[in-house]
């Protein structure tokens, strides 16, 4: 289909526009991976493991210590189109109107048009911050498998060993489960293997309840012959600062999916993430084929640098004619430090 140049939005205020769209206040997981705009469609990342060694005191003239190399990986992530469109609602209606009104009513095509781009964009954005929960469950972003995202599509970013976790008795069992041993056992691992704590634990309001009612976490606040059957977060938070822990962040978000409600993440799960946004990985938004026209178009003002990211037009195809409102992106979440991450699965 071709893009309108000569429509009442123009690509390029229309593209403007669709950038200013803001996320759902729900959403948070750009500040775990935050968004990184690339001139290219894909990532090429290098995952640096590094140790913590020590040099060597040695006598005068003694041999010298050889020491071992950090190891050093390259790998590439292709970045996948992320689109949707809709037809112009009403667009044969108001073009009639229009031109009925010889042009005085182009107000309401205009505004058709950005109504259209602002719930696409929503949409978008939906996406992405699905994709984002979905690597950090499990270190992965996998397509959904429809006839829109074929199955077999996935990046696997690599869950390093005891990092994907689990207690040997679930927190729902609240009379009998140890939530804050699990906790310090697992921010013990996160540190040995980072070395560094970890700056946020996140999960959902559900299983925050189940600390706020864990026979070991009261015990540890109140004691063993309180008669308490519950702490509040703040005494909970508290608790996790005395054992060098860092404080409970809840996060519920859903979308919709295909007419289901759908969890972002999974409400069983907790992740320890690192106190740095961009530590972990970040969100690459690429170059999508849609820029590249637009780029490229004597009728667009849109430069190679301004390229990536989110784009809006409005396209025309038939007969029969039919404009449409079409918003178009490729990205995808990336994991480049999986180390820094810890996924538990807790109830």
């Amino acid at each position: 289909m071709p893009i309108v140049f000569d429509g009442p939005v123009t690509p390029d205020a229309l593209s403007t526009f669709v950038r200013q769209v803001p996320p759902s206040p729900a959403f948070a997981l750009d500040q775990i991976l935050p968004n990184k705009y690339l001139d290219k469609n894909s990532v090429d990342f290098a995952e640096l493991v590094k140790t913590n060694r020590t040099a060597r005191f040695r006598a005068y003239d003694g041999r010298l210590h050889v020491s071992q190399r950090d190891t050093f990986s390259m790998k590439e992530v292709k970045l996948p189109p992320l689109s949707t469109s809709l037809s112009v609602g009403e667009y044969e209606k108001l073009q009639l109107e229009f031109a009925r009104t010889q042009g005085t009513n182009q107000s309401a095509l205009v505004n058709a048009i950005y109504n259209d781009a602002e719930n696409l964009t929503g949409e978008i954005l939906n996406r992405m911050e699905l994709a984002r929960g979905d690597a950090l469950t499990d270190f992965k972003f996998t397509m959904m498998g429809n006839a829109d995202e074929p199955v077999g599509l996935e990046a696997d970013f690599g869950a390093p060993s005891g990092h994907l976790v689990a207690p040997s008795t679930v927190w729902s069992t609240v009379a009998t489960a140890t939530p804050l041993s699990d906790l310090i056992a697992w921010n013990d691992t996160y540190v040995a293997d980072t070395g560094s704590a970890p700056g946020g634990i996140w999960t959902s309001t559900r299983v925050s309840r189940y600390l706020q009612r864990s026979a070991e976490v009261i015990a540890a606040i109140a004691g063993t012959n309180t008669g308490r059957t519950r702490v509040t977060i703040d005494e909970l938070n508290a608790l996790l600062q005395s054992e060098g822990l860092p404080p409970i962040r809840t996060y519920d978000a859903s979308v919709d999916v295909d007419g289901t409600a759908t969890k972002i993440i999974p409400d069983d799960r907790l992740l320890f993430v690192p106190a740095n946004p961009g530590d972990l990985g970040f969100t690459a938004w690429g170059v999508s084929a849609t820029a590249l026209e637009l780029v490229q178009a004597n009728d667009a003002d849109m430069t190679f640098e301004n390229a990536p990211g989110i784009v809006g037009v409005v396209e025309k195809s038939g007969p029969p004619y039919r404009e449409y409102t079409f918003v178009d992106a490729v990205g995808m979440p990336v994991i480049a430090n999986p180390r820094a991450l810890m996924v538990a699965d807790v109830a």
